[in-house]
């Protein structure tokens, strides 16, 4: 996938001392029997100081000083997220300096400093994983959820995805989807008719089809921008450009389908709610189960969406209606930008996954109730990947190497689900497993 790259560490270098204009050092005297001065060239060098020399310093110095601000603002997110995500929280729900965390990392948003983010993420990563978790989830919202004022009124305005699981014969086509503009406007329209966004909201789609990795490269401080853009769509009367979510739709890649593959892909709509803050639709009941009942109510209505609105998304996928669109739909479900985005990537690697381990087993003629599978998590430069292997008494029989974004235990538990689904029943976890699949100082799978 086109992932933003993580920056790797600032170096910190310290500006070597240089004597100032009226430091510089006299020449020596000559001895008391020297000879007369010879031509010009023997003459002692003398330091000059230009202003072209006083500002070339300068810029060092400024250089110098820009790289040790930079790396302390890092250093403050990193000591701030440990504080506050080891603290307990309050009968709201916050945490001592949660505010403030916050506010750091919205001003670094708009700032549009994406490596302070992503190498403050990656510090915790290695030295504090409950950390690590906690300003993800804190830089996640903040790109995802804007709170803006238009006069004497508060809006809130987010970014959202849905999540397609396509099926079709010799793959999507970028000309195609999306195309019939009146099929497109009846899929937005639908979202509020379904009960999905309330009905005093501004709901829009963009008009246009996102592959995994147009949605993959986007950082955090490019979906805030694209927030901003929507916000500022939406709540002036004036035509305004979008230059943020115009970047957004790179294309897609060229498709690796024949005319006759069976392709299953991932794609993704992009869409922006603006709603007033304190709108009742989306006021999550404070008791537990209240919040429970909400929430299912909410999911069975996508549901029932996602039921009913198939056929029209057939057509906006193909530009055909009926039998002649010919393709199979399947609607993950809808949620904020990262979450929906970490959803899609999880569903859509684990048929991947199964779908390597199956023919392995199916070449080499094994039932899956005869292998064992070994699980490990391997991490090389910075990247995260999860391994599956499965054996059986003739040695390697199958494997998977899939990466991982989000939360590492998740990830495992989950990549365990699937593959006890195939009928595996021995299930190991190892330390690492070598370029030749053998597991190295495995044990049993831990419990859930």
């Amino acid at each position: 996938m086109n992932q933003p790259k993580r920056p790797s560490g600032k170096p910190q270098s310290n500006a070597s001392r240089k004597p100032a204009a009226s430091q510089s050092r006299p020449p020596a005297k000559p001895p008391v029997n020297a000879a007369a001065p010879g031509p010009v060239r023997d003459k002692p060098r003398t330091h000059v100081s230009t202003e072209a020399a006083r500002r070339r310093q300068h810029q060092a110095h400024a250089a110098s000083q820009s790289l040790d601000e930079d790396e302390l603002r890092v250093q403050q997110m990193v000591a701030l997220a440990s504080a506050v995500a080891a603290s307990a929280p309050d009968r709201r729900g916050r945490r001592t300096g949660q505010d403030e965390l916050e506010r750091m990392v919205r001003n670094t948003l708009r700032e549009r400093d994406d490596d302070t983010l992503y190498e403050a993420l990656e510090q915790l990563r290695y030295d504090d994983q409950r950390g690590h978790v906690f300003l993800r989830e804190v830089v996640e919202e903040g790109a995802d959820i804007i709170v803006l004022r238009r006069g004497e009124k508060e809006l809130e305005i987010n970014a959202f995805l849905i999540p397609l699981l396509v099926r079709t014969r010799g793959g999507l086509q970028e000309a195609l989807a999306l195309a019939d503009g009146d099929a497109f406007d009846a899929l937005r329209t639908s979202l509020q008719e379904a009960g999905l966004e309330s009905p005093g909201a501004r709901v829009v789609l963009v008009h246009h089809l996102y592959h995994p990795e147009e949605i993959n490269a986007l950082s955090f401080s490019e979906v805030e921008a694209m927030n901003r853009d929507a916000f500022a769509s939406l709540t002036d009367k004036k035509i305004l450009s979008v230059p943020a979510i115009e970047r957004s739709m790179r294309g897609w890649p060229a498709s690796a389908f024949g005319t006759d593959d069976e392709a299953l892909e991932l794609r993704f709509l992009l869409g922006f709610s603006l709603k007033d803050v304190d709108d009742s639709f989306y006021a999550v009941p404070a008791e537990e189960a209240a919040a429970d009942a909400y929430f299912e109510a909410r999911a069975q209505r996508f549901r029932q969406w996602s039921e009913q609105i198939t056929p029209l998304m057939r057509q906006c996928l193909t530009g055909q209606s009926g039998e002649a669109a010919q393709c199979q739909v399947h609607f993950l479900y809808q949620d904020l930008f990262h979450g929906a985005k970490h959803t899609g990537n999880a569903e859509y690697r684990t048929l991947q996954m199964l779908s390597e381990l199956e023919a392995g087993l199916a070449q080499a003629g094994v039932q899956a109730a005869q292998a064992s599978a070994f699980f490990a998590i391997d991490d090389d430069e910075g990247e995260t990947h999860l391994q599956i292997v499965l054996r059986g008494a003739q040695g390697l029989l199958a494997r998977s190497v899939q990466p991982v974004d989000g939360d590492l235990q998740a990830a495992l538990f989950d990549a365990a689900d699937a593959v006890a689904s195939l009928g595996v029943a021995a299930l190991k976890l190892a330390e690492a497993i070598d370029a030749d699949g053998q597991p190295l100082r495995e044990r049993d799978f831990p419990a859930a």
